[in-house]
């Protein structure tokens, strides 16, 4: 079950007070308020449920704000979505982390470890587990963009430990893993009571035992560069233990609704992009990933029409000004003259799709009309029937599920394309090829369930004949070629189906050196080296004198052990 969330004007007040509760504060004699609540009288559910909204919001961003979220700086480095530029260095600031890093560390993990100790005494290991399950998740995110960051010291001003020093990743891995063993065992305790409001399983503690075994599989693939025995060892025992998400009823999503005020509760993107003043200048997705889909292959994947809606069919009233390089009859040099430079050229008999290039860091013209924006999945978009709509004015809020979309944080698909490609790369239990088509299935029906209702009626839902031959083609390339070649379809396959998830994409680019056939830097011919990692927050670097900033976002995180080049 599934349930949109919902915050209460309580909920929010009790929240801020306990946030402030856990913090130092100077003496100025000010006479306690009896409207106050310390953290033993709030409920545990009020915690819970914050929690749950802070995991969503700390991987696809916030209504209403600039902040991101994890998912869309995960997905600009890979050309899913566009990033500016010229050079990879320059691709961020910062600044652009500071959001990201408080909702972390004085909202998220501040209302975990405030919530666990209440939890336990009062016997709610459900709970309890859900916190451990969370921390571990978002820890785990955060070394995977940032690298070595603060988790043993921080949150403990009360200790007067001001100033958390950084812990190695490697070393705050095994603590999440070790979170998530314990979370198993808390969810095979007896509790005196269930979560009233868990918005991602409705209690369902199988489901959640599912999430952590999955999340321990995403922890031993990630590490595989480093102790390839180790993780080959555990995810064998995963897979014997057959507790996986591998079907799509166990997906671990977050549902967002349909309220446009007091509070927001659509999907950020789509708030951002339907909100009557025109697409956000932050929301170009990248030609590569559109041309990827629309042609790969003989035909055009199934999926893209509920992925991206094209407002135009065709590019006849772009000029110089809705598009620079429409007037280039060449690319440059460094481009291979097959690769969609300017637009997405229509071979399969798609037009009108109209993105940005990797590291274009031109400003953003008056193509609001042309622009190709995200559709019916994830984010509660239109369906692309041919409408050719403009759909960027004031009555856009009403477009499509009117932003009841989802995040996709760890979903079935995911699980057999990471089996895919543990098995081919470390010859864990399966079948690669075997888990390759399941995932792509498991997709496929994912994407085409979610946008049934909106393709419904229309000449374009996809037939059982068109997808299987879809996939009859993949498995064919995956055939006739090399370990590279077919690491190279999985990851491809993969990325296409992470749509809506960039963490899993950043991470498997740097892990794989796949897709290793991407599109170039736009502007210059060397954009330098690629984000290995990304820029600490400045705020943090700033009021932490016990760490400072990153000479250059190019440390690879421990994990990562490939050489220097090794992606671009």
């Amino acid at each position: 079950m599934r349930k949109i969330f919902k915050i209460t004007g309580l909920g929010t007040a009790v929240c801020s007070l306990l946030l402030l509760a856990g913090c130092e504060t100077t003496e100025l004699g000010v006479v306690d308020s009896p409207n106050d609540l310390s953290p033993q009288q709030a409920s545990v559910d009020f915690f819970l449920n914050q929690i749950q909204i802070m995991t969503a919001q700390i991987h696809s961003g916030e209504e209403g704000r600039n902040e991101r979220g994890l998912s869309q700086l995960g997905m600009e480095p890979v050309r899913m979505q566009h990033g500016g530029g010229p050079t990879y260095r320059e691709m961020y600031d910062p600044v652009d982390f500071d959001r990201l890093w408080d909702n972390v560390y004085a909202r998220a993990l501040i209302d975990i470890r405030t919530m666990n100790p209440l939890a336990e005494e009062a016997e709610q290991f459900t709970h309890l587990a859900i916190g451990q399950i969370l921390e571990a998740y978002i820890m785990m995110s955060m070394v995977d963009f940032f690298g070595d960051v603060p988790y043993s010291e921080a949150l403990r001003g009360g200790e007067r430990i001001l100033n958390p020093s950084v812990d190695a990743g490697a070393s705050i891995y095994e603590a999440a893993d070790q979170l998530l063993l314990d979370a198993i065992a808390n969810l095979n305790k007896d509790e005196l009571v269930l979560p009233t409001n868990d918005l991602f399983y409705g209690g369902d503690e199988g489901q959640w035992i599912k999430l952590a075994n999955t999340l321990r599989l995403k922890l031993y693939l990630q590490t595989r560069l480093v102790n390839e025995a180790e993780s080959t060892s555990v995810i064998n025992g995963l897979i014997a233990s057959n507790q996986l998400i591998l079907d799509s009823n166990d997906d671990f999503l977050f549902q967002w609704g349909t309220s446009n005020a007091a509070p927001d509760s659509r999907h950020p993107y789509f708030d951002r992009l339907y909100d009557g003043q025109g697409p956000s200048s932050l929301f170009y997705t990248c030609n590569y990933f559109m041309d990827l889909m629309a042609n790969q292959y003989g035909e055009p994947d199934p999926r893209i029409r509920y992925y991206f809606y094209r407002q135009v069919s065709d590019f006849s009233g772009a000029d110089v000004v809705t598009k620079e390089c429409v007037t280039q009859i060449t690319s440059p040099s460094w481009w291979a003259s097959d690769e969609p430079y300017c637009t997405v050229p229509n071979i399969n008999g798609l037009n009108g799709y109209w993105g940005r290039n990797h590291l274009d860091d031109d400003g953003i013209p008056p193509d609001d009309a042309f622009r190709t924006i995200h559709g019916v999945y994830p984010v509660g978009g239109p369906f692309d029937d041919d409408s050719f709509r403009n759909v960027s004015g004031s009555a856009a809020i009403t477009e499509g599920y009117a932003g009841a979309g989802i995040s996709p944080i760890l979903l079935s698909s995911y699980t057999h394309f990471m089996l895919a490609e543990a098995a081919l790369t470390m010859g864990t239990t399966g079948d690669a090829r075997a888990y390759l088509e399941s995932g792509i299935r498991e997709s496929m029906a994912t994407v085409t369930n979610f946008g049934a209702a909106l393709a419904s009626g229309t000449d374009f839902v996809p037939s059982t004949t068109v997808i299987d031959a879809h996939i009859d083609e993949i498995l064919a390339s995956y055939d006739g070629g090399n370990d590279t070649d077919k690491l190279r379809v999985i990851v491809e396959q993969y990325f296409i189906a992470l749509w809506g998830n960039g963490i899993e994409a950043y991470n498997t680019y740097r892990r794989t050196g796949q897709p290793d056939n991407v599109t170039p830097g736009f502007v210059l011919a060397d954009s330098g080296t690629f984000l290995r990692s990304m820029w600490y927050s400045q705020t943090a670097t700033d009021s932490n004198s016990n760490f400072s900033q990153k000479a250059a976002p190019d440390t690879p995180v421990f994990w990562d052990t490939n050489p220097e080049g090794f992606v671009k």
